[in-house]
């Protein structure tokens, strides 16, 4: 399997709001998107790259994250979702992570409620 390198994201660690992705206007991915197995029937879904890193340390599980938060899900990655049965959403409890969840579940919902957790 090949893997392509499609932005750099770059973040303060004090204030998730101080960022950069480069190059501007390249594509978008799933940070740690290579950590999950091609036979995965199920995916965690995370709304920052120290979250999806956190759920693996916790529960061994690979996870990926959203490439620029709990607002953002670029269509280019809706087809690498399409495959799996289940989709966790761990984009925390906030106003901005439950907004975020019910937009994702009408977006990618595909007459199953049941899919999301």
């Amino acid at each position: 399997v090949t893997y392509l390198t499609r932005r750099i994201k770059v973040r303060a660690l004090n204030n998730k709001g101080l960022q950069r992705l480069d190059p501007p206007g390249g594509g978008w991915g799933l940070f740690g998107w290579h950590t999950i197995p091609p036979d995965a029937t199920s995916i965690i879904i995370t709304e920052d790259e120290y979250d999806a890193m956190a759920v693996y340390q916790a529960t061994g599980r690979s996870a990926v994250s959203l490439p620029n938060g709990c607002r953002s899900l670029p269509p280019d990655v809706l087809p690498l979702l399409e495959r799996f049965d289940k989709i966790y959403l761990h984009l925390g409890d906030d106003p901005a992570g439950v907004e975020g969840r019910n937009v994702f579940i009408q977006e990618l919902d595909r007459g199953d409620a049941s899919q999301f957790i």
